[in-house]
């Protein structure tokens, strides 16, 4: 049980320290990283997309009001049915262009995020991940003009490319909800993530298998899993990841093997516990720290002791003959 909430979780799990010695700690990183980085949140990333509208004379202020009330992604599906009416063109990529002022500290956390893994889930569209930084740049630093950031990771963003096969290639990236790059694989609407998610069935015709949740289940079952960069205000999409993919453990007494990042104010403590119960049924454990003095830019500093506290070890063969036997088991 959560007793106190820490500016940094100094105290992290063993099992994730074993995870990234055996080089099996997958960072999930969701839009609140992006978001030190000056990207936008995703109530303003759909509300832009309607603006766009707005300036181009194809919605009125009085219309945009009205559907300024929708949930975030009914106002995407506003948007992508007045794009086809329109016949106007929606630039997404622009729609995440970090902001200038911050972008330093965007290349600082994802820098240190590097220094922490080298493959990522993400359920971001934007680029960030994509990049693979040399050497770790510091927000106090000035910027050097020299070398721009490497695109070198492996990419993979369309639906096809999210499976199983693909999950041991070494450093690589994988844009579960589409990526900027190909606008067809975006999962943007509510009939787009019921698309995506949509359960495995068997009717008799055959087994339908959705090799996405094949893809979700076999990395919660063979890798160690960190949740950043998901507020409060993001548990729906969460909550659509962890229950269609990780299986509910028999024993919720055992030591979690996955983890959410998680910041609260210090008097959340109640709430905390709270959600520290609900994640443990899934066998996730709550890593708490507190945003009493820097909000949530305090994950910068926590990203940082992360990188630095328990880096990947060596690639070994010995972890890919354990996981063919966990797979088998």
């Amino acid at each position: 049980m959560i007793e106190k909430i820490e500016p940094i979780p100094n105290k992290v799990p063993k099992a994730l320290r074993l995870a990234a010695h055996q080089s099996k700690l997958i960072p999930f990183i969701g839009a609140g990283v992006s978001q030190l980085g000056g990207c936008p949140d995703w109530s303003k990333f759909a509300e832009d997309a309607l603006k766009f509208f707005v300036e181009k004379g194809k919605l009125n202020h009085a219309q945009f009001e009205q559907i300024s009330s929708l949930p975030s992604r009914a106002k995407l599906s506003v948007a992508l049915d007045l794009e086809k009416s329109a016949g106007l063109h929606i630039n997404f990529k622009k729609l995440l262009e970090p902001s200038e002022d911050k972008k330093k500290i965007g290349d600082e956390v994802y820098a240190n995020l590097s220094r922490l893994a080298t493959t990522f889930v993400t359920t971001n569209y934007d680029d960030w991940l994509d990049k693979n930084p040399s050497p770790i740049l510091s927000a106090d630093q000035p910027t050097s003009p020299s070398k721009p950031l490497d695109t070198s990771r492996r990419l993979f963003y369309k639906r096809s490319d999210i499976s199983v096969e693909n999950l041991d290639f070494p450093n690589a990236v994988f844009h579960i909800h589409g990526s900027t790059r190909d606008r067809e694989s975006m999962v943007l609407t509510t009939v787009d993530y019921l698309d995506r998610y949509s359960s495995h069935r068997i009717d008799g015709k055959g087994n339908h298998e959705n090799p996405f949740l094949t893809f979700l289940q076999t990395l919660f079952q063979l890798k160690n899993v960190l949740f950043i960069g998901y507020g409060l205000n993001e548990l729906e999409v969460l909550e659509y990841i962890v229950q269609k993919g990780i299986k509910i453990p028999s024993n919720t007494r055992e030591e979690p093997r996955h983890y959410v990042l998680q910041g609260f104010f210090t008097h959340e403590k109640e709430l905390a516990r709270s959600l520290e119960s609900y994640f443990r049924q899934f066998g996730i454990g709550l890593l708490p720290f507190s945003r009493d003095e820097h909000d949530w830019d305090q994950l910068v500093m926590v990203i940082e002791y992360l990188a630095h506290e328990i880096p990947p070890g060596p690639p070994l063969n010995l972890p890919k003959r354990l996981e063919m036997e966990e797979l088998l088991s």
